[in-house]
């Protein structure tokens, strides 16, 4: 997901999922408030954020409110994808498309080219995962359906395979981020953690890149 990551850019991104079932208004204050830490509160002068859409392609309300939302995550330097059919993220105007399986990502590959963004959920395989990189996805994302966290067997194998981004799916909070910087992942789920944070948005999202930005640090030092 090079294409994504930006000069001066972290090399470890929050991953931000929005559904159909939430309201714009909330949305788009918290969305601003968010975008304005990342942009505002931390030390690079890029990001390497996402924000993760999914829902009815068919429907106008969630048509219209996709194209704000989008609007606002561009202006503040947030990648925008769609996650669903390849044809609807292209339509809604994303970046790109996370699809479930290597015959819809060929078809994002198609529709977007070699400058948009298309990845692949490998939910726990690492299987999938190496059918992912050698159709050359720009991203792939671990996670389970359930609250459950994915093993970390799949993202280690997918970093001594590839050098692109892999998102880690799940409810990961500000504690736990540190393993799974660790461990080699490029992008954190950190929706729920953040939208449910006691004191607000913007504390979860300071929380989220202070825990980064530590797990990090410390990485760094052990290489040293």
């Amino acid at each position: 997901m090079e294409k994504a990551i930006k000069k001066g850019a972290p090399p470890v991104g929050l991953w931000l999922k929005v559904g159909p079932d939430l309201a714009l208004d909330v949305l788009m204050r918290d969305l601003r408030q968010i975008f304005h830490v990342i942009n505002n509160g931390s030390a690079y002068e890029k990001n390497m954020h996402t924000l993760e859409i999914s829902g009815p392609a068919a429907e106008q309300d969630f048509r219209k409110k996709t194209a704000l939302l989008f609007e606002i995550a561009r202006a503040a330097g947030i990648a925008c994808i769609y996650r669903g059919a390849p044809k609807d993220a292209k339509e809604l105007g994303a970046d790109g498309v996370h699809t479930d399986s290597i015959d819809s990502f060929r078809k994002g590959r198609e529709l977007f080219g070699a400058e948009g963004i298309a990845g692949i959920h490998c939910g726990t395989s690492s299987e999938k995962a190496a059918a992912a990189h050698d159709a050359d996805a720009d991203f792939v994302s671990f996670g389970t359906k359930g609250p459950a966290m994915p093993p970390p067997d799949a993202l280690r194998f997918w970093t001594m395979l590839s050098d692109k981004p892999a998102l880690i799916e799940g409810p990961v909070t500000n504690d736990y981020c540190a393993f799974w910087v660790r461990a080699g992942a490029g992008f954190i789920d950190a929706g729920d953690y953040i939208w449910s944070h006691g004191e607000g948005v913007m504390k979860g999202t300071v929380n989220m890149l202070y825990a980064i930005d530590l797990a990090l640090e410390e990485q760094k030092k052990s290489i040293q």
